[in-house]
């Protein structure tokens, strides 16, 4: 063979390298780049999964009833009239996790907040609390259940929640509770 011949069939063999490591390289740069999106909205997918579950737990909770013995009805939630501490606890377990909860899923969860805040202090208790605000607490409860319902049917679109996540710099004033009268015991009044 002539020794043009063989620079002609080196070069093309390392220009056909060449291009393969470049091509390949991009594929793979492309490839890690996706993994690591994957990697992140699986991330994200499994924070608002979690956060869901913690709103599922909120509706179980307000969508049994219980009937009193004076025939009015009132929520789960709401059936020890001291454990105030329980039902803050599964709120604060929801509004915790609002970062990962839609709009106006938070807004509705908040408004329950607002509404079991302004009106458990002083002398009613949860039970009397529950079945004063029987029908609008299930009204919010309905409202909390459709909105999760659709949030879940597009869930798994993570870039379009992101882009959608527009926290509020809304700050409604909550006032202060009034402070429950002493607990008088039988024994203390004699």
């Amino acid at each position: 063979m002539s020794h043009d011949l063989w620079i002609a069939v080196v070069s093309s063999s390392l220009l056909t390298s060449a291009l393969t490591a470049i091509i390949t390289g991009t594929f793979v740069l492309r490839a890690k780049r996706n993994e690591y999106a994957n990697d992140y909205f699986k991330l994200v997918l499994e924070r608002r999964l979690d956060a869901y579950e913690a709103i599922e737990r909120l509706i179980v909770e307000l969508k049994v009833a219980v009937l009193d013995v004076d025939q009015r009805p009132y929520h789960r939630l709401f059936s020890k009239d001291d454990d105030r501490i329980e039902v803050y606890r599964l709120l604060v377990a929801v509004l915790n996790k609002s970062l990962w909860l839609s709009d106006e899923l938070f807004t509705l969860t908040r408004s329950l907040n607002i509404l079991v805040y302004n009106n458990t202090s002083g002398n009613v208790g949860l039970i009397e609390f529950g079945k004063q605000h029987y029908i609008a607490i299930g009204k919010l409860r309905t409202k909390i259940e459709r909105t999760y319902a659709e949030d879940m049917l597009v869930l798994h679109e993570v870039p379009r929640f992101l882009k959608r996540k527009n926290p509020s710099d809304a700050y409604t004033p909550i006032p202060p509770q009034r402070p429950s009268p002493p607990i008088t015991h039988d024994a203390d009044s004699q």
